[in-house]
């Protein structure tokens, strides 16, 4: 009888062993396939990505490497595909590498940034190079694929300790620290063009070439690096630094309540220029205001604001500054996190909004998550014909009336058969002389223009101390300044 009782026990040992193997086999399997459908949905997204106009001249055909591709969660959760680039060397024996992050914002849904990872430390250990290391010193660099720099940092033993910028020295290699001729530089990055790089005091990175063509070596150039010691202060390490922001492993989309912010536009406002607020914009408001007032101003420059929640549910603004090749145009980015930024606008342009301002307004302000919506702002600086240097906001007061007036005129039937180019341009034409019959009254013309456009005009004072919103006395036709509140 004990002899049967002690092999019914073991029959039901071996059966609970092997139901459980069983299921953690069917758990890895489950695993596995959910991976390799991400993995395949964010290759094909990557792929139509790749295909919407060229990439920035320093990272076209790059050479990705799908099948080490891994994927795993961020730092702050999010979903996040990591694919190693075969880098194209000069020398197979330089350390630094490039590897591209696709961030999983939602099913099928995407956002993606190239890190360069440039090692300095003693240790030639692989361990030690990876920026998954404890130990790993060197610089990172993230660059959009599509505008070019985004950020750099440089890092001791896994730790953040400095803020940095780049600049694109272009150099000839038959006379020595003057431009290659017919090299230009490519939007999305500050460049040296006329040799000076060669006496630049930062630290070079690598040996880059201007259009992937390592057999002509006039083309070439040299990634600087310089420290500027500001910092963010959401990024502390490695993995903060490569995080995308959205925190997408905390439940919903982004791990946020997106109930819509209810803080007014003044309110809002006040942060931008408010010193002693760390989302404050001062630096970058004051950047535009020196190339609007600096001896050349002949392109647009601008400034995108993503707008990140941090661990305690409070928010972080981070700005990231472009420049354009073109002279009335610059390209910012409208989605679930970015909440509009601000421009220049050359010499050769009128001193205020212009169509496509109001339009960027009406995208950024659709496109942005319900609780960044409120938040959504645009702003001009610009020097008028009296030399006079100003700071204009834009915001949403009502966006059903805003698409409505913007898809009004941007759908005008006598536009039938024209390219969004030749619309804008039509539309700008018409504008600009509005502006110059205005004679220099270029707020109460705006104001007369786009009053009817549900949203609301303000301006900053000299000092950047406070905003103004203006409003058309109909009356007199002219602007009346209320204080914000």
């Amino acid at each position: 009888m004990r002899r049967k009782i002690n092999n019914a026990v073991r029959f039901m040992v071996i059966l609970l062993v092997s139901f459980t193997f069983a299921k953690c086999q069917k758990d890895d399997n489950d695993v596995g396939q959910t991976d390799a459908r991400i993995l395949s949905s964010a290759k094909e997204w990557f792929k139509a990505y790749e295909l919407k106009g060229d990439n920035f001249a320093l990272l076209q055909n790059l050479n990705y490497n799908w099948n080490d591709a891994e994927i795993r969660n961020s730092k702050d959760g999010t979903k996040t595909i990591i694919v190693p680039v075969n880098e194209a060397k000069k020398d197979a024996t330089e350390l630094w590498e490039q590897k591209l992050y696709i961030y999983q914002l939602s099913e099928n849904n995407y956002e993606a940034l190239l890190f360069e990872i440039f090692p300095n430390g003693t240790s030639r250990s692989p361990e030690d190079l990876s920026i998954d290391s404890a130990t790993f010193s060197g610089y990172i660099a993230a660059w959009d694929l599509k505008k070019g720099f985004v950020k750099t940092a440089s890092f001791e033993n896994g730790r953040l300790i400095e803020n940095g910028t780049v600049k694109l020295v272009l150099k000839n290699a038959n006379t020595t620290g003057k431009a290659p001729s017919g090299v230009a530089c490519p939007a999305g990055i500050e460049c040296d063009v006329d040799g000076g790089g060669t006496t630049d005091t930062g630290i070079q990175l690598k040996e880059v070439v201007v259009y992937n063509n390592y057999q002509n070596t006039s083309s070439g150039g040299y990634i600087i690096y310089n420290g500027t010691g500001s910092g963010y202060s959401n990024y502390t390490d490695t993995g903060s630094y490569t995080n995308h922001g959205t925190g997408t492993g905390s439940g919903s989309e982004s791990g946020e309540n997106q109930s819509s912010n209810t803080s007014t536009p003044c309110e809002q406002m006040k942060v931008l220029i408010n010193s002693a607020d760390p989302n404050n914009m001062i630096a970058g408001i004051n950047w535009l205001k020196s190339i609007v007032n600096g001896t050349v101003n002949n392109k647009e420059f601008g400034i995108e604001i993503r707008m990140t929640m941090n661990a305690d549910q409070t928010f972080t603004y981070q700005y990231n500054q472009f420049s354009s090749p073109n002279e009335f145009s610059v390209a910012l980015t409208t989605d679930y996190y970015h909440i509009g930024g601000a421009h220049s606008h050359p010499e050769n342009g009128y001193a205020m909004f212009s169509f496509a301002d109001v339009r960027f307004l009406s995208n950024a302000y659709n496109e942005a998550s319900p609780l960044r919506k409120n938040d959504v702002i645009f702003m001009v600086v610009a020097k008028d014909k009296a030399g006079i240097t100003n700071t204009y906001a834009i915001k949403v007061d009502n966006i059903g009336v805003l698409n409505d007036k913007v898809n009004q005129v941007w759908n005008n039937p006598k536009f039938i058969g024209k390219t969004d180019d030749e619309k804008i341009k039509i539309i700008h034409k018409d504008q600009g002389y509005k502006y110059r019959d205005s004679k220099g009254a270029l707020e109460e013309s705006f104001l007369q223009q786009f009053g009817s456009f549900g949203i609301s005009l303000y301006k900053a004072d000299s000092s950047m101390s406070k905003w103004n919103k203006l409003t058309l006395n109909t009356t007199t036709n002219k602007t009346i300044q209320t204080p914000c509140i």
